[in-house]
């Protein structure tokens, strides 16, 4: 495998998760977006986003470059995947799950081959989950 931190000398690629509980109110949403900034996070998994697929623009922010988002038709569920400008990422496919439950993003990664998923399940003891979604 190659070695990515050649690319960004000793910090590596930062990644992040962060289960936000929301992110339709602006004041919020501008405090989760500024602190990933503030932990200079180069690619950030979001789970519970609750924006609706015509509201994914509102995760935009100047030093984000890339929002792969999966959205449900209420104000629940939802998943993005956020890569920060100056990341050197190639975007190749995406799968979306109707329900908003997971997103996988597939590409090059500073021309590394990558699967990005990211997967929020029930809230409930759910063993068949990842069997018929994954």
């Amino acid at each position: 495998m190659q070695d990515l931190k050649k690319n960004w000398g000793n910090e590596g690629i930062i990644f992040g998760s962060w289960n936000v509980k929301g992110l339709n109110e602006p004041i919020k949403r501008g405090k989760v977006l500024a602190q990933l900034q503030a932990l200079k996070i180069d690619v950030a998994f979001l789970q519970e986003t609750h924006l609706k697929k015509d509201a994914e623009h509102r995760s935009k922010a100047k030093w984000i470059d890339k929002i792969y988002h999966s959205s449900f038709t209420h104000k629940s569920r939802g998943v993005a995947i956020l890569i920060r400008k100056g990341t050197l990422f190639k975007h190749t496919s995406t799968i979306i799950d109707k329900d908003g439950r997971f997103i996988i993003v597939t590409g090059e990664l500073y021309a590394q081959k990558v699967i990005l998923a990211n997967i929020y399940g029930p809230n409930f003891d759910s063993p068949i989950f990842l069997k018929e979604n994954i």
